[in-house]
């Protein structure tokens, strides 16, 4: 049986808002990357991720 834990489901989570707003960057819409990253944000402080924060908050910073 496939058991997931908890942690692993909030890296799920993060990784797609990180993905998304990744592809979304690359075809030029940086608007809906910026969405997703500042969502990716708002669920990494929530879960108290400080690597994932950072990571979010850097890249919002490079579309400000």
């Amino acid at each position: 049986m496939n058991r997931t834990t908890t942690q692993e489901k909030n890296d799920a989570g993060l990784l797609y808002y990180l993905e998304m707003g990744d592809l979304s960057a690359a075809q030029g819409r940086n608007q809906e990357a910026l969405d997703f990253y500042i969502t990716g944000l708002n669920e990494a402080k929530e879960l108290g991720d400080k690597a994932r924060i950072q990571q979010f908050s850097n890249l919002i910073y490079t579309y400000l």
